[in-house]
């Protein structure tokens, strides 16, 4: 029986969790730099400098190196996503993850492969049939079910949907990690409350934290048996990987 190689992929915030997760056997990382990206509040954010060396570190190891550019962006952004993708196809990244039709848009017209993040929100067939003129690779919603992806991938397989490659379009799933109380990051808390957009890669995280409910018509406030109410419970798939 052939076995199914499946691509293993890593976050790295910095250049020690970047070697740390090739040690660990990742055959790609993705990273970003600057503001312009989902983990803009990292300890120990990349630059645009640091393209070069993130992307030779990766290629030494035999490891694939993809770019997030996956937040919502404006006008004033513009300048800054040329210059960060001239580095990126100077130094051979391996594609941009992206959701925003603007960096999409700019990496066809540089012929840098993309992938569409779970900021896009693709949650059915329909919406994979679209981003597969643009993408090989796509990244559905956190939200989804394995039974959701599972009809997905079979129906990209049943249509043949395939992408600018001309292979059939592959799907990305997150196996680990935090899951937000929204569709996908879709949400405004943190913005209210300090001014900060999730959208933007800032997100204060005002979910995880314990809160009080309190009834405004009689004052009586209870914790809900200690739980952290706004934040659902990370994702871990290491007890259902088989099925995976």
């Amino acid at each position: 029986m052939k076995q199914k190689q499946v691509e293993l992929l890593a976050p790295a915030g910095s250049f020690e969790s970047l070697q740390a997760a090739i040690r660990a056997g990742a055959n790609a990382i993705y990273f970003g730099v600057e503001q312009l990206n989902m983990r803009a509040g990292s300890a120990k954010p990349f630059t645009t400098a640091d393209i070069k060396e993130v992307g030779k570190i990766c290629h030494a190891a035999g490891a694939k190196a993809y770019i997030t550019l996956n937040t919502i962006m404006y006008d004033h952004d513009a300048q800054l996503v040329q210059s960060i993708l001239k580095e990126v196809k100077k130094h051979k990244i391996d594609a941009v993850i992206a959701a925003d039709f603007a960096v999409i848009s700019v990496c066809r017209e540089m012929g840098i492969p993309v992938h569409i993040s779970t900021q896009a929100n693709v949650s059915n067939i329909e919406a994979v049939k679209f981003f597969s003129a643009f993408a090989d690779v796509i990244v559905p919603a956190r939200e989804l079910t394995l039974k959701q992806v599972e009809q997905m991938t079979r129906e990209i397989s049943r249509k043949k949907i395939t992408g600018p490659s001309g292979e059939l379009v592959k799907i990305e799933i997150f196996v680990h990690g935090a899951l937000c109380m929204a569709v996908s990051g879709k949400c405004y808390l943190s913005l209210h409350s300090n001014n900060a957009s999730a959208n933007r890669g800032a997100c204060v995280q005002n979910c995880r934290r314990p809160y009080t409910v309190t009834d405004p018509e009689t004052g009586d406030a209870w914790e809900v048996d200690g739980e952290y109410i706004m934040s659902p419970k990370d994702l871990c798939t290491i007890g259902i990987l088989d099925q995976v």
